[in-house]
C-alpha cells in the first residue's frame, strides 16, 4: 500500500468510526510524512487525546493526526499484519500487552534523547526501553457511598458478609482483573510467581459476587445500573462515573494503589517517524498532562513537574513522588503465567 493510499484509507476508516469517537484534525495541508496515526483506547482516552493532546501537538508540530480508537489486542494484530507499512505510527498499551507485543519486534526503541520531556518523567516511567509511561491507571476499590456508609479501607473488605451478592469483578483478560488477583495473592502470602493463595481467596469470595464483567468498561456499567456496590476499579473510570451523577467513589486500599503503567510506542517502519516522536514527547509534557488529569478525563500524570489535582492528591499524595510509594507489579513474570491463570479463573467461575 503506498503512502498516499494508506493515508486515504486511514482517513476513510476514521470517518467511518466516528461513532467510536475517531476524529481527524487538520491544522494545515500535510504530506504523508507530516501526518501520524495514533492509537487511543476507546472511551475516555480517545476523547481526552482528541480534545487535549492532539490540538497541542498540532499547534506545535504543524502536523495532522488521525486518532484511531482500538484496544491493545487490535493494535498489535493490525501492526503485525502489515509490518512494512504499519497502519499505526504510535501505539498505546498497558504494561502486560506491551511486553508481549515487544517480543513481536514491532516497536522501535524509543529515542529518549530526541524527546525534551522524557527526562522529566519519574524514573519508573521512562522508556523500558520501548516507550515512556504517559499515564498510570490507579487500581483501588470502587464502591457505592449511598449503600456502603463506612468507606472500605482494604481489599479484604470485599469479603465482608454484608456485601454478599453485591461484589463485582472483571475477568483476567483485563489488566484490572489480573492486578487484583496478584494483589490478593500477595496479601495471602503469594506473589507473581505463586498466585494460588489468590485463587483460594477468590473462590471464597465467589458466593458474594453478583456479577463478573469482561472489561473495566462493563464493570463501570454495572455500577451505573445499580447491580453492584463494591469492586476493584480504576480511579479514572470511577471519577468519570461520579462526574455523571453515578453513586460511586474510589478509595486507596491500605496496602497501596496498584499502578498499571500505560505507555506510548514508536511503531517500527513508521512513515512519519519524526512527527510520531514529537507526538509522544507532547504526551509527556507537564502542561498537557495537567490538562488530561482534569474532568472528565482524570488521566494521572507521570511528569514530575505536573501538579496533581486535589482529587488525585487525595488518593496518592500531594506530589508526583508520592505516586512512587505504591506497588508496581512484575508484568514480565505475570505474562509467563497469565494464559493459564485465565483458564483457571474461568474454570473456577463455572463450578
Amino acid at each position: 500500500m503506498s503512502a498516499l493510499s494508506r493515508r486515504n484509507f486511514l482517513k476513510a476508516s476514521a470517518l467511518g468510526a466516528t461513532a467510536l469517537g475517531a476524529q481527524i484534525l487538520s491544522p494545515g495541508s500535510a504530506s504523508a510524512a507530516d501526518e501520524i496515526v495514533a492509537a487511543a483506547y476507546p472511551g475516555s482516552f480517545d476523547e481526552a487525546y482528541r480534545k487535549v493532546l492532539v490540538p497541542a501537538f498540532s499547534r506545535a508540530a504543524k502536523a495532522d493526526v488521525v486518532v484511531s480508537p482500538m484496544l491493545a489486542t487490535e493494535q498489535v494484530a493490525k501492526i503485525v499484519a502489515a509490518p512494512n507499512n504499519p497502519p499505526l505510527d504510535v501505539a498505546l498499551l498497558d504494561e502486560g500487552p506491551m511486553l508481549q507485543a515487544a517480543t513481536r519486534n514491532i516497536f522501535e526503541q524509543f529515542p529518549a534523547g530526541d524527546a525534551k520531556n522524557h527526562a522529566d518523567l519519574g524514573e519508573p516511567f521512562r522508556s523500558q526501553p520501548w516507550g515512556p509511561t504517559v499515564t498510570v491507571q490507579l487500581c483501588g476499590i470502587a464502591y457505592n457511598p449511598k449503600k456502603i456508609k463506612t468507606p472500605p479501607t482494604s481489599w479484604q473488605d470485599l469479603w465482608k458478609p454484608e456485601y454478599k451478592g453485591r461484589v463485582g469483578l472483571t475477568t483476567l483478560e483485563s489488566s484490572l482483573g489480573t492486578a487484583f488477583l496478584v494483589e490478593v495473592a500477595k496479601l495471602n502470602g503469594g506473589s507473581e510467581r505463586n498466585v494460588q493463595p489468590g485463587f483460594e481467596a477468590i473462590q471464597k469470595l465467589l458466593p458474594s459476587v453478583g456479577a463478573i464483567a469482561p472489561s473495566p468498561g462493563a464493570l463501570a456499567a454495572l455500577f451505573q445500573q445499580g447491580q453492584i456496590d463494591i469492586a476493584p476499579g480504576y480511579f479514572n473510570a470511577t471519577q468519570l462515573l461520579a462526574s455523571k451523577g453515578v453513586d460511586v467513589a474510589f478509595v486507596r486500599p491500605a496496602s497501596g494503589i496498584v499502578l498499571i503503567r500505560t505507555s506510548m510506542h514508536l511503531v517500527k517502519n513508521s512513515k512519519a517517524r519524526a512527527a510520531a516522536i514529537k507526538y509522544i514527547d507532547m504526551a509527556m509534557s507537564a502542561p498537557v498532562q495537567e490538562q488530561l488529569q482534569l474532568a472528565p478525563f482524570f488521566l494521572v500524570p507521570t511528569n514530575k513537574n505536573a501538579k496533581f489535582t486535589d482529587a488525585i492528591a487525595e488518593v496518592v499524595g500531594a506530589t508526583p513522588d508520592a505516586l512512587l510509594n505504591n506497588p508496581i507489579q512484575n508484568w514480565e513474570e505475570i505474562n509467563k503465567h497469565r494464559t493459564d491463570w485465565i483458564k483457571t479463573f474461568s474454570e473456577l467461575v463455572r463450578r
